[in-house]
């Protein structure tokens, strides 16, 4: 029962997490993409703190559930490869997280010393720094959608279909990188495939306990050994 109860919320985790992290995008809301100073100026006076921190709070409790979805992921591809791709996947799960949630955290800093007063070329800075730091943090995001994609070429025809689809959208992000992630579409295809894979293994009918090597369907059903 815990089993099949963790095959649908695992899944769910990552349609919530891509939910919350558009909440949260649409609640704070960033500066334009290497911004003028005026127009830098103009956003650090608009913006209101108290709605920037929630709307981060929120985007950043979403970035956190990207981990649960990815250990779903790991445990479901694990069944089908038990070599070293699915750990490197989530390894470069966990890292993804790890670098992106300080990210938000120096804007609500940035944001919080503007409103008591803030040199504009110290801002510009800390905007520059931390527009170079989310382009890399596609490298790390590639290289869990490539591993993933290589342990998903061993399934079915479809599935390898989707496992090519998975690697080149990992590639994209790790291409994109060095010219600026935030500026392609490229920084999209990650939550398409996310809401494409979550959304299948959440809603999909449920299906037959598959059985692990070495075991007749007879037993996974039953539990019992099979007999002649």
């Amino acid at each position: 029962m815990k089993q099949a109860i963790w095959r649908r919320v695992g899944p769910f985790t990552g349609l919530l997490s891509v939910a919350l992290i558009f909440a949260g995008l649409s609640i704070h809301g960033y500066p334009d993409i290497r911004p003028t100073d005026s127009q830098l100026a103009k956003w650090l006076a608009d913006v209101d703190p108290n709605s920037f921190r929630l709307g981060i709070y929120i985007e950043q409790v979403g970035i956190v559930l990207f981990l649960p979805f990815a250990a779903w992921l790991y445990g479901y591809l694990r069944r089908r490869d038990s070599s070293w791709l699915p750990v490197a996947m989530l390894a470069a799960a966990a890292s993804h997280v790890t670098v992106s949630l300080p990210l938000n955290e120096i804007y609500v800093g940035l944001v919080d010393r503007a409103h008591k007063g803030l040199d504009i070329h110290l801002a510009q800075t800390v905007i520059a720094i931390n527009q170079e730091w989310f382009d890399m943090t596609g490298i790390v995001l590639g290289l869990f959608l490539v591993a993933a994609g290589a342990v998903m070429l061993h399934g079915s025809a479809l599935a390898r279909v989707a496992a090519v689809a998975t690697i080149l959208i990992g590639l994209a992000q790790v291409v994109s990188s060095p010219i600026g992630l935030s500026t392609t579409p490229a920084a999209m295809l990650p939550y398409v495939w996310m809401i494409a894979v979550a959304g299948y293994y959440t809603f999909r009918p449920g299906q037959e306990p598959e059985a692990e090597p070495g075991l007749s369907r007879t037993q996974v059903a039953t539990g019992l050994p099979a007999t002649s």
